[in-house]
């Protein structure tokens, strides 16, 4: 089955758009992930992600739970991606001096040299694959992800409870 057959298949009935946009998103993210690894010969997209929440996470404490919850991911997960990037030179990590179980993530002059070089080359890339959508589109759009992530909230919320 071509992507353009699902799209097809699904367009008949509101459960089955659901079903559609949501096997869409989870397929978008791996093709975007690729096209974004691919582009960048030091940082997956992952990395990437995790080192920009880093970077515009300033105000706020940078802990690997913290930057999990950011990326909808796990701590371990996140304690990942941050040593891969602390290998590679682009963090520091380490521990809040008032408390040694917090730990505390900074990046270096490094990381601040990369994201000026590859920033540009993101825009473009998301510039490109954006090309096609109106001003009032790409509000819209953003609009309907922003409800989208009140739904998954609301979701993880009943599965803590």
């Amino acid at each position: 089955m071509e992507i353009s057959d699902m799209i097809k298949n699904f367009a008949d009935k509101r459960d089955n758009q659901v079903r559609g946009i949501f096997a869409s998103i989870f397929i978008l993210q791996n093709r975007l992930q690729t096209v974004f690894d691919k582009a960048d010969e030091y940082l997956t997209l992952k990395q990437f992600m995790l080192l920009t929440m880093i970077r515009f996470s300033h105000d706020e404490k940078t802990t690997f739970t913290h930057l999990g919850n950011l990326l909808g991911s796990s701590r371990q997960n996140a304690k990942k991606l941050a040593l891969s990037l602390e290998k590679k030179g682009f963090i520091r990590i380490t521990h809040e001096p008032n408390n040694k179980r917090n730990t505390l993530i900074t990046m270096t002059a490094k990381a601040d040299e990369y994201l000026e070089i590859v920033l540009e080359m993101h825009n473009q890339k998301l510039a490109s694959i954006f090309n096609d959508y109106t001003d009032e589109e790409i509000k819209l759009f953003y609009g309907m992800i922003t409800k989208l992530y009140a739904g998954v909230e609301r979701e993880e919320q009943t599965e803590d409870e």
